[in-house]
């Protein structure tokens, strides 16, 4: 897969996501590292990807907290969200593998939540999508 594409990049994006696969809730994560999480694990994280790349962050009760990270095998910040209780809640980012914000937004209760604005690879707006609060795109 190509995570220079941006549909390609959302893919996986979506695809490290602890939500489960209906997006009914969350799941716990696996930390290849260190075995596999379970409800009682606790603790920092780092999960290596299978594109080299990987991500780091904190577990509680087998859910993510707080900020998570995620980089390229470069090294190069691909992501960061913030979880509450395994669910995305407040600012994301997501990168280009150049570096560049591809788009920025917020979550609440794991829903895109708020104004996400997404750029192309130079950093120029590509455009501005208001979401409500189930999650959906508002029509402009």
């Amino acid at each position: 897969m190509d995570l220079r594409h941006p549909a390609h990049l959302l893919l996986f994006i979506l695809s490290v996501s602890c939500a489960g696969p209906g997006g009914d809730g969350p799941e716990p994560v696996a930390a290849t590292d260190s075995g596999s999480a379970s409800v009682g694990d606790s603790g920092p994280r780092i999960i290596h990807l299978q594109d080299g790349g990987w991500m780091a962050g904190e577990l509680q009760e087998g859910l993510r907290v707080g900020t998570w990270s995620s980089y390229f095998a470069d090294s190069t910040l691909r992501s960061r969200i913030t979880y509450d209780h395994g669910k995305e809640n407040g600012p994301t980012l997501v990168n280009h593998p150049n570096g560049m914000p591809y788009y920025v937004g917020s979550y609440t209760d794991g829903r895109n939540s708020g104004e996400w604005v997404f750029y192309d690879e130079q950093g120029a707006e590509l455009k501005r999508v208001q979401y409500d609060s189930t999650g959906t795109p508002m029509m402009q």
